[in-house]
């Protein structure tokens, strides 16, 4: 997170956010980093603080997430998921109950193809696997393959994986045992949820970072250089295709739009 006086950022991975840590800190001062994608503190959720997130096109989101992935290997949390056994109890600690997914989550690491899971993240440019990780990811008896809190949701049926982990990142905390007691059951009980328990104020547009910053600094009254802003190249850049249409097909293309259609309503990307 970055902190000051004025606001605190939320760090939403694979949204530019490593860079707009960095210009944030360059430009509002007082302020500090705290270590990247904290989650919010108690503290910090009742404050006067503006709040702001960060959030970027579903379909970009998954690219970004798999090809950094295709660069970082096991230095990236998913791509160790997916290609190591996940047999310790404590991954799913914070989870109340709930034996029945617990059980079948660690029965289902035995099941993971290790190799084939790797070999889906051989090259960034390799638009046939993505789509393949990408049915991997919203496959529903594959999910325990993903070894996190997800896999253990009931949400996995109907919400993606970057709208359960926007969920995660940008809700009231207190609440999150929602998300794993089957009390939401289908997407519109998930809106009434997010509208009921989102915390933030502000969001950085991905794809229009320039003009969300610029509105952010104008918004607590900040005076600023704007070309000293954007003097700062970006961070953890992925090596890909530029463009989005190479790497979908209108199968995968319509399995994210399905899966996350919350963000696509919510924050009004056109599907």
């Amino acid at each position: 997170m970055f902190i000051s006086d004025s606001l605190c950022f939320i760090e939403f991975g694979k949204t530019g956010c490593s860079f707009i840590r960095e210009v944030l800190n360059q430009n509002i001062k007082p302020g500090k980093l705290t270590k990247i994608h904290d989650q919010i503190t108690e503290d910090l959720l009742h404050s006067k603080k503006l709040k702001v997130g960060s959030i970027r096109n579903p379909l970009d989101w998954y690219i970004s997430l798999w090809s950094f992935g295709c660069l970082m290997r096991k230095k990236d949390p998913l791509f160790s998921n997916l290609t190591s056994l996940r047999l310790n109890p404590k991954r799913l600690k914070n989870i109340k109950r709930n034996l029945n997914n617990k059980f079948l989550f660690f029965f289902d690491q035995f099941r993971k193809d290790i190799n084939y899971n790797k070999d889906l993240y051989s090259d960034s440019y390799n638009t046939k696997n993505f789509r393949k990780w990408i049915k991997l990811m919203f496959d529903i008896k594959k999910k325990n393959f993903i070894s996190e809190q997800y896999s253990i949701s009931n949400l996995n049926k109907f919400l993606g994986y970057m709208s359960f982990h926007y969920l995660i990142k940008f809700t009231d905390p207190r609440y999150h045992y929602k998300l794993f007691n089957g009390s939401l059951k289908n997407l519109n009980d998930v809106k009434g949820y997010l509208n009921q328990h989102n915390f933030i104020n502000y969001f950085i547009i991905f794809e229009n970072l320039d003009n969300s910053l610029i509105n952010l600094f104008n918004k607590i009254g900040l005076t600023f250089d704007k070309n000293k802003i954007f003097e700062i190249k970006p961070i953890n850049k992925s090596n890909r295709f530029s463009k989005i249409d190479d790497y979908y097909d209108f199968e995968t293309k319509e399995m994210v739009k399905h899966f996350d259609g919350l963000i696509f309503s919510h924050h009004e990307y056109k599907l």
